[in-house]
């Protein structure tokens, strides 16, 4: 399993074990039923506010990370595409140097023929 799914398993058991906790607690504490529904109702609204609270976070997490990959990403393809361009011209001129090259061969070889008398 990855870090990130581990922690986000911690944390919904955190949220989830936080929330049966106080309910417990709020059920077997000696109140009155005004009391107990204001109690009730007071932690549903933290626990409601901290699990908002936490999904804000992470959205915004998640945006920088996909700001960050995309950005990553084109900076990686204009790599790619100006060290192409770098190959596509050392080829070029290799290419050209052959031709140099063997046409300067061809007329060696002419030349070695012609005064053979071949």
């Amino acid at each position: 399993m990855s870090r990130e799914n581990s922690s986000n398993g911690v944390l919904v058991g955190a949220i989830v074990g936080g929330a049966i906790g106080a309910i417990s607690a709020l059920l077997f504490a000696p109140k009155t039923g005004a009391n107990l529904r204001e109690d009730l109702s007071n932690k549903f609204k933290a626990i409601s506010e901290r699990t908002k609270d936490i999904a804000t976070t992470v959205g915004q997490t998640t945006k920088e990370l996909a700001t960050t990959a995309g950005q990553n990403t084109k900076d990686l393809a204009t790599n790619i595409k100006d060290e192409a361009g770098d190959l596509m011209d050392h080829a070029k001129k290799s290419n050209e140097n052959i031709m140099d090259s063997l046409s300067s061969t061809k007329e060696e070889v002419k030349d070695g023929l012609a005064t053979t008398g071949r």
